[in-house]
């Protein structure tokens, strides 16, 4: 065993959290001495690409491991421009707390060492969650989280190998790996998710079903609330994938994209404290339950700015912050983590989807008095050449009016509501305060009110009596003897009907154009439930007002309009 050195600070783990750390360590305290050891040759590399790569996108996967100047981010680039050492292809296999050492391998040579530290930074990120159902053993049948899984589809699907693929995960990297499949190669692909929707734990059912009506449009089988038996081999050595109550499907590739868990198996056994997710439990300064050592990124555990709860959520932008703070501590600023909000993106096919906050399913179990309301808009004027359009859905609570999340689904630039909403968020803002926040306008950007604030004035109708529901929820089959009333012109009905299979009796569509209703609202039977449907809402809302007016009150919104169900 060699002992190699000691540092003033070693870092376990080179892809997000920890080259992060070492470079924030290294301008903070330049005398100092940062080591960081990562286990793969890759260093800081973008894994969010991967799927990008995969797809062709990407030409090669060198893009995603160099600078926005062209330049390797290797052992030689953070050596002599950000100012440490990276050492790659070195596993660390144990950590002494007592000697303030720890222990590894380097892998191409089998040879040990030791190296001792005063300050420890564990950065040691994420496996893939095990399978729960039997899994035969072949390199066709794969994980998705490392530069290699990406790499070895790529060089089967560019050779021409893969004719059938199946994805078992809808949550976010399955998500993106259908498309990598099913776009560019043009590979027959079945995705497969064990709940009742896609992306279960970020979208309520209502916009994931938007999602799914995007995907299914690409001639891709999804098949959710249904989960794999076992993944066997044929005797050609296919990969056959059994689910109750369908025959089996054969397939060339089977994608295994069922979440990650926490890589702290290093951390507990050294007698670190492990959180309920089994994430390393850290306090605001991403301190472990020993003062000296800190970790950071995928393998720590998260606190919910809203619920306070513990959480899991393996994200690189959180990564790169959470170096940040553990350099900036490291260093006597105690700048404090403030916790999570989980705002995400992703981009499948031309929908663009994102979220942040609590969903209304997860608002309700954390015990908040949840409501919504949902409103399909433009990102820009609709006379604008290059509008594009989204659903938006607003989660916030009942008593005091606090804002709890926005959840968001479409072509148009849903980026920017998002990013702004979390800001809100971390404020503890109201429904107030997003009425009164002002943006920026002009039509190539934005609406003279952005959809933000119309979701806080539908919000305020809705605190005043209004009953709005969302679209993926809106049909249900104990709703008997409902009338529909569709108030858009007679030729955009013509041009984009309400999907009748969505109704469970048709022939109860009613269409009077908005202009026509205060002369016929005679027609309508007060005692019957009235369901009010216009292209995106706004129409809806104005028709509500005119027939609540006139006496009938049991009225319904149809929040996102028709535009919500295609």
């Amino acid at each position: 065993m060699v002992d190699i050195d000691h540092s003033n600070y070693v870092i376990i783990g080179g892809v997000a959290a920890g080259p992060k750390t070492a470079a924030s360590l290294a301008r903070r305290l330049p005398k100092s001495k940062i080591t960081l050891f990562q286990k793969e040759d890759l260093l800081s590399y973008g894994s969010c690409g991967l799927p990008f790569f995969a797809s062709g996108d990407l030409n090669s996967i060198d893009e995603l491991v160099v600078t926005s100047y062209g330049v390797p981010r290797d052992a030689d680039f953070f050596r002599k421009v950000k100012g440490f050492e990276a050492i790659t292809g070195a596993e660390i296999i144990r950590i002494d707390r007592a000697k303030k050492t720890v222990a590894g391998k380097l892998i191409g040579t089998g040879e040990t060492f030791l190296h001792r530290y005063d300050k420890l930074v564990l950065a040691t990120g994420s496996v893939p969650a095990r399978p729960p159902f039997p899994v035969a053993k072949s390199p066709a049948i794969r994980y998705f989280t490392r530069p290699d899984d990406a790499v070895h589809f790529r060089r089967q699907a560019e050779q021409g190998k893969i004719g059938k693929a199946v994805v078992i995960g809808g949550g976010l990297i399955g998500c993106e790996v259908i498309q990598a499949c099913a776009d560019l190669w043009g590979i027959e692909t079945t995705l497969i998710e064990i709940q009742d929707q896609l992306l279960p734990y970020v979208l309520d059912a209502d916009m994931a079903a938007i999602v799914r009506r995007e995907i299914a449009g690409q001639n891709i089988e999804v098949l959710t609330g249904i989960g794999v038996e076992r993944i066997t081999l044929n005797d050609a050595g296919q990969p056959v994938v059994f689910i109750p109550g369908y025959n089996p499907i054969t397939a060339d590739y089977v994608f295994l994209c069922l979440g990650v868990r926490p890589q702290s198996d290093l951390a507990g056994d050294c007698g670190l404290q492990l959180g309920k997710t089994g994430a390393i439990s850290v306090n605001e300064f991403m301190q472990t339950s020993d003062q000296d050592i800190y970790a950071g990124g995928d393998c720590a555990e998260s606190i919910h700015q809203i619920t306070g709860e513990k959480l899991y959520i393996p994200m690189g932008s959180l990564a790169n912050r959470h170096g940040r703070v553990i350099a900036d501590h490291i260093a006597g600023v105690t700048q404090p983590f403030p916790g999570v909000l989980g705002a995400f993106f992703v981009k499948i096919y031309g929908c663009n989807v994102g979220a942040v906050g609590l969903s209304e399913a997860a608002a309700r179990k954390a015990g908040l008095a949840a409501r919504a309301v949902w409103g399909t808009f433009p990102d820009k004027p609709d006379y604008y050449p290059e509008y594009r359009t989204f659903v938006l859905k607003m989660i916030y609570d009942n008593v005091d009016r606090r804002l709890l999340g926005l959840q968001a689904v479409g072509t148009g630039d849903i980026c920017r509501r998002i990013d702004v909403f979390s800001a809100f968020l971390q404020h503890r803002a109201t429904i107030n305060d997003l009425l009164d926040f002002e943006h920026g306008y002009a039509p190539p950007y934005s609406e003279a009110l952005d959809p933000l604030h119309h979701l806080a004035g539908i919000a305020e109708a809705r605190q005043d009596g209004l009953d709005i529901i969302g679209a993926g929820s809106v049909i249900q089959s104990e709703i008997r003897d409902a009338v529909w009333l569709d108030v858009r012109e007679t030729d955009e009905v013509e041009s984009q009907p309400l999907p009748a299979g969505d109704v469970d009796h048709p022939e109860s569509i009613l269409n009077i154009p908005l202009k026509q209703l205060r002369d016929r609202v005679k027609e309508f039977d007060p005692d019957k439930r009235i369901f009010i449907v216009c292209k995106r809402g706004v129409r809806s809302y104005q028709a509500a007002c005119i027939l609540k007016a006139a006496g009938i009150r049991n009225v319904t919104i149809l929040g996102g309009g028709v535009q919500a169900l295609q």
